[in-house]
């Protein structure tokens, strides 16, 4: 399994456990606390500021559901924000990869929560420094989720698209 198939199957194995539904609301109703990475650094802390760009134009606040994981690890740290906003985080310097999920409050379903758009890409931070990282989204298909390995355990899709 590549890197980036395992944060996106990381992070959908928790939103299986509701943490996609709180990930919303904690983005729609506004984050009282700074991101913060959970684990102390083991070398310089440098700052990276998350923009996710998406191809289609929302109305109103669209929360983005960010997996953001070091090189090599097997879990990563989510963090939600809004669209067309940029999140500021300390991470210690090192390499990155981060996945993006934009998702539709107000088309959720029985079937699940719709997603609009998925993208990832990877970064290096350096320390001591500001590092801009764009993760460009583009839109969500089934084949995609299903080749990401977001599913059900009954093998369907996770998300409506």
């Amino acid at each position: 399994m590549d890197t980036h198939t395992g944060a996106l199957t990381w992070l959908a194995q928790g939103a299986a456990s509701n943490l996609l539904d709180r990930l919303v609301d904690r983005a729609l109703d506004g984050s009282p606390l700074s991101p913060v990475w959970p684990r102390p650094p083991k070398t310089a802390a440098g700052t990276v500021e998350i923009t996710v760009r998406h191809h289609v134009t929302t109305k109103g606040r669209t929360p983005v559901i960010l997996t953001l994981q070091e090189d090599g690890s097997r879990t990563g740290t989510v963090f939600s924000f809004v669209l067309g906003h940029t999140a500021r985080i300390s991470v210690p310097g090192g390499h990155y990869f981060g996945a993006a999920m934009i998702v539709d409050p107000l088309r959720r379903t029985r079937s699940g929560p719709t997603l609009q758009g998925i993208g990832w890409s990877r970064l290096t931070v350096a320390a001591r420094q500001t590092s801009p990282f764009l993760i460009p989204v583009q839109r969500a298909t089934a084949p995609v989720l299903l080749q990401l390995g977001l599913r059900k355990a009954d093998g369907t899709p996770l998300f409506r698209v």
